[in-house]
């Protein structure tokens, strides 16, 4: 049996924000590119700085919804939200709680969330470590009890679900399927659990992060316009607003992020070190823009 749980509210709300977020991330890029550095240009930046994290994260969240689907028959239940899958034998389901059944505290807790898109996980008082792969409030969930924890679902009826659930465990399982979850956050935990791969994701990020306060700080006391490129001489033969040396830790955080996916698909193989190299050009990236502006400030003051 499979079930699709109501998505449209969720799929609605969600892409809404995401083009509010893309479009304040090219705003934001665009007002940095043009604007003369003033106190008014850390709201781009900020704007600019969270927009590209939540655009990625909403964009998670989306394709999550886009690919949900609970089955489940007498050999077990399946679960898949975007990257995450879950896999157990109905045996480990060991009861199967609807909305009127359960607490009114069960909600994902400070997770990027909206009404239609329930994800994340916490600790419930009274329950213990529940996940979150639903797409209603209470009175549309499902609760599955594990002995590790709980699952949040939302079938289409819950009460179908339930009737279903008890009449194929009376049925009893032909094979049993293996017990799987997978997480894309183990990743993160590896990633993070590697002393190399810290340092070198950290640092290439903290480059282009450096960069731009250090921008910040000395912009203003740069003349109206500084040189922006040079001839075949190595002459300067451009010169722009200040505000639009911004652009250069721009480039180095979209390096950054385009090397960091990159580092996390090669993470993944027997071998780490060509993450690292990916990595690694991160830095190398950020020392180059770094030299490139210490080379105009230089000239724009001379």
């Amino acid at each position: 049996m499979r079930y699709t749980p109501p998505r449209r509210l969720g799929l609605l709300l969600g892409g809404l924000f995401l083009i509010l977020l893309v479009v304040g991330v090219l705003l934001s890029t665009f007002r940095l590119a043009r604007f003369e550095v003033s106190a008014a240009f850390l709201v781009w930046v900020s704007l600019l700085l969270a927009g590209m994290p939540l655009t990625l994260l909403v964009a998670e969240r989306l394709y999550g919804l886009l690919t949900v689907r609970y089955t489940m028959d007498r050999d077990g239940f399946t679960l898949r939200w975007g990257f995450n899958h879950v896999q157990l034998p109905l045996k480990a389901i060991q009861t199967v709680r609807i909305g009127s059944e359960l607490p009114s505290a069960l909600h994902p807790g400070l997770n990027l969330r909206w009404p239609g898109c329930v994800v994340g996980r916490r600790e419930v008082a009274g329950l213990g470590p529940v996940e979150f792969y639903a797409t209603t409030g209470i009175p549309g969930m499902a609760l599955l009890s594990l002995a590790q924890g709980h699952l949040a679902i939302s079938p289409p009826d819950a009460a179908a679900f339930q009737r279903d659930f008890l009449e194929l465990a009376r049925l009893g399982s032909l094979e049993q399927l293996p017990e799987t979850f997978r997480r894309p956050d183990f990743l993160f935990a590896r990633l993070w659990a590697d002393r190399w791969a810290r340092a070198l994701i950290l640092v290439g990020l903290g480059m282009p992060l450096l960069l731009l306060g250090f921008l910040t700080l000395r912009a203003p006391r740069l003349p109206s316009l500084v040189p922006f490129g040079f001839d075949t001489q190595g002459v300067p033969d451009t010169s722009v607003p200040p505000g639009r040396l911004l652009l250069l830790p721009l480039l180095g955080g979209i390096a950054w992020l385009v090397d960091f996916l990159m580092g996390c698909a090669l993470f993944r193989q027997q071998s780490r070190v060509p993450a690292y190299v990916v990595w690694s050009l991160a830095i190398l990236v950020g020392g180059l823009l770094w030299g490139a502006v210490l080379q105009i400030l230089r000239l724009a003051a001379s």
